[in-house]
């Protein structure tokens, strides 16, 4: 919980930083007291569910499984004028890869989403006219993104980023107010539910998704990057396993065996089969059977290959 918490505060002093240069721009009347975005006490409204209350557990007290995540970040948002939710994509195996987008009230709704990416996008343009820029980046919500879990054995980004949604969600404290009124943040929990719940660097095709951004092979990455165009962030946190916070997985100790099922955790090792690239691509096939580090000759073949569960973070 402890960790959880930790790393939490780590997102939430980097999602300031990343505003200090627009607040100062955009302050007219005399500027408050500083606020420290790590000490300042918590002040919670209680209106917002805790994990405990929705999964059972406090947050970082183990790993949420995927569908705990989903759960909780629903919760959240259901209970919350501040987050609105939905899906970026499907994975391989069929499940949603789901964020949530939280800001003022004002700010989350269909209109307030409309308005935030027309103006993002005349910022952005060159063409804008400078004294229409400089209004837009006093008047415009930066948008901040925070997502985690690419690697699906480095889990803490996902718990992390939930705490931060909660917290975003339903603090009333100073260091809050300062995300809330200068930014949207978007917050995509994991970009690798397979991977999670397989506790596996890669996704169920043999993907290292953070190494799909430019090619776009895998719909994780596709969808994510979707999302992105639609919400383009002036700082993305990338959050898989943070340096000094290597602690094991504190999930319960799975049965030894030597199978899993597609959608079963992970079990001690890791069977998987291999599936066809299209067969337009045979080059890009023949390179990527030996990318993978597995037994597989070829991602032709539908023999099962063993993928080991570790592989070093980054």
């Amino acid at each position: 919980m402890r960790r959880a918490r930790l790393v939490a505060l780590l997102l939430l002093a980097a999602l300031t930083a990343a505003l200090l240069p627009a607040a100062r721009v955009a302050a007219a009347p005399p500027a408050p007291p500083a606020c420290d975005p790590v000490r300042t006490p918590p002040s919670l409204a209680g209106a917002v569910p805790s994990a405990e209350q929705v999964i059972g557990f406090p947050l970082g007290e183990r790993d949420v499984t995927v569908a705990e995540s989903d759960t909780y970040l629903q919760a959240v948002a259901e209970a919350s004028p501040r987050v609105v939710a939905g899906t970026a994509a499907v994975s391989w195996q069929g499940r949603p890869l789901r964020y949530a987008i939280v800001g003022r009230p004002g700010n989350v709704t269909p209109a307030g989403l409309a308005r935030i990416r027309i103006q993002t996008a005349l910022l952005r343009d060159p063409r804008t006219p400078k004294a229409i820029a400089d209004h837009l980046a006093r008047t415009t919500p930066a948008i901040l993104w925070v997502a985690g879990n690419v690697h699906g054995g480095e889990e803490s980004g996902t718990d992390a980023a939930l705490r931060v949604l909660y917290e975003l969600a339903d603090r009333t404290d100073c260091a809050a107010d300062q995300i809330l009124d200068n930014a949207l943040v978007v917050l995509l929990p994991t970009q690798n539910p397979d991977g999670r719940e397989a506790d596996t660097r890669r996704n169920a095709y043999g993907f290292d998704l953070n190494r799909d951004w430019f090619a776009r092979t895998q719909p994780e990455t596709d969808g994510k990057l979707q999302l992105l165009r639609h919400y383009p962030p002036v700082m993305f946190i990338d959050a898989p396993r943070w340096a000094g916070l290597t602690a094991s997985s504190s999930r319960p100790t799975p049965t030894p065996s030597t199978t899993r099922s597609p959608t079963s955790r992970w079990t001690g090792s890791t069977t998987c089969t291999a599936r066809p690239w299209p067969p337009s691509s045979p080059a890009r096939a023949s390179r990527s059977s030996t990318a993978t580090s597995t037994t597989c000759s070829t991602w032709a073949t539908a023999t099962p290959c063993r993928r080991r569960r570790s592989s070093p973070p980054g």
